[in-house]
C-alpha cells in the first residue's frame, strides 16, 4: 500500500509541475487517472496545493477540467481563486463558489482583505465588485460592501446604484 501511495503522490507532483508550467492537457491527464483509481477525497490535499500555487492565467482552465473532481470546501486558501478573477477580470462559477465557501467558513477577514485590494484595481468589472460586495454583505461586513457598491455604481452597474440608494434610505430613516 505504501509503494502505491508515494508512486500516486509522486504522480501528482509530476502533474502539479505540468499544470504549473502551462503544460494543462499533460497534467490533467495524469490528474484523471489517478481520480478514477483511487479515493478522490485521499488526494484532495492536491487541488488545495495547487490552488496555491498556480498562476492566475491557467487557474480556471485546470478548475474547468479537474476542479469537479476534488471537494473545494476543504480548502483553505480560495482566496487566490478569487484573486485570479479579479487579475484576470473573469467572474465566473470558481469564483462565485470560492465566494460561497469563504463566506460558509467565516473567513470574513480573507474577504475585507480582497475587498481592500479589490479597490486598488481600476479595471476591475462592476459584477465582480458586486460579487465581493454580496459575499462581504453575507459576511456580516456591511461598510466594506458598501465601498464596493458605491465603486461598482460609479461603473454603472444598476444593481449596485439600487442596492446603495436601499442603503441610503434605510440610514436615513
Amino acid at each position: 500500500m505504501t509503494i502505491v501511495k508515494s508512486e500516486i503522490i509522486r504522480k501528482l507532483m509530476d502533474a502539479k509541475k505540468f499544470l504549473l508550467d502551462g503544460y494543462i492537457d499533460e497534467g490533467v491527464k495524469i490528474v484523471l487517472e489517478i481520480t478514477k483509481s483511487s479515493t478522490k477525497s485521499e488526494y484532495n490535499w492536491f487541488i488545495c496545493n495547487l490552488l496555491e500555487s498556480i498562476d492566475c492565467r491557467y487557474m480556471f482552465q485546470v478548475l474547468d477540467k479537474i476542479g469537479s473532481y476534488f471537494d473545494l470546501d476543504k480548502c483553505q486558501n480560495l482566496k487566490s481563486v478569487v484573486e485570479c478573477g479579479v487579475i484576470n477580470n473573469t467572474l465566473n462559477e470558481h469564483v462565485n463558489k470560492a465566494l460561497d465557501i469563504l463566506v460558509s467558513q467565516g473567513k470574513r477577514d480573507k474577504l475585507e482583505e480582497i475587498g481592500r485590494e479589490i479597490l486598488k484595481n481600476n479595471e476591475v468589472s462592476a459584477s465582480i465588485l458586486v460579487a465581493i460586495a454580496n459575499a462581504l454583505r453575507r459576511a456580516g461586513d456591511e461598510r466594506d460592501a458598501t465601498t464596493l457598491l458605491i465603486e461598482a455604481c460609479k461603473k454603472g452597474e444598476k444593481e449596485a446604484c439600487n442596492a446603495v440608494n436601499t442603503l441610503t434610505v434605510r440610514s436615513i430613516m
